[in-house]
């Protein structure tokens, strides 16, 4: 299974492959500057594969990682970390994905803003889990 996806102006297209594997909502502020709301995610099995990228520009938004968007319109399209440059997140909205999906996890839920809330009882993880976790992966890759 493929899935298309592109920018606003469509300079930018992907696709994810494969069955979606996870959902996710980020909170932290970072992303709610980027989207200008949270950041809600979606990951395929078999990855995320870029079809055309002319304008594809990337920002180094921390000493980790970039984030990817579209020179023509600007969308917001990615997110990688620098050591797995390969690996792109992107949001949801940017496919027509099948029904019944649900986010798996909040993360940087000490972050959110009172203003809005989501509902569900999906786990909700702080900063410093979710730092916590990112740095057991790294030292688990590194092994």
């Amino acid at each position: 299974m493929s899935i298309k996806g592109s920018c606003l102006c469509g300079a930018v297209t992907f696709e994810g492959r494969g069955a979606v594997k996870i959902a996710d909502a980020c909170h932290c502020s970072m992303c709610r500057r980027w989207h200008g709301s949270p950041h809600v995610g979606v990951h395929f099995e078999d990855g995320l594969h870029l079809i055309t990228a002319d304008s594809l520009r990337w920002y180094e938004s921390s000493d980790w990682a970039e984030r990817g968007f579209c020179s023509t319109c600007g969308s917001t399209l990615f997110y990688r970390l620098k050591q797995s440059p390969d690996k792109l997140s992107t949001g949801a909205g940017f496919f027509n994905l099948p029904t019944g999906l649900s986010i798996s996890e909040h993360i940087f839920i000490d972050e959110k803003p009172d203003y809005y809330d989501f509902s569900g009882h999906a786990p909700r993880l702080t900063g410093a889990e979710v730092m916590a976790r990112f740095e057991a992966q790294q030292k688990g890759e590194a092994q």
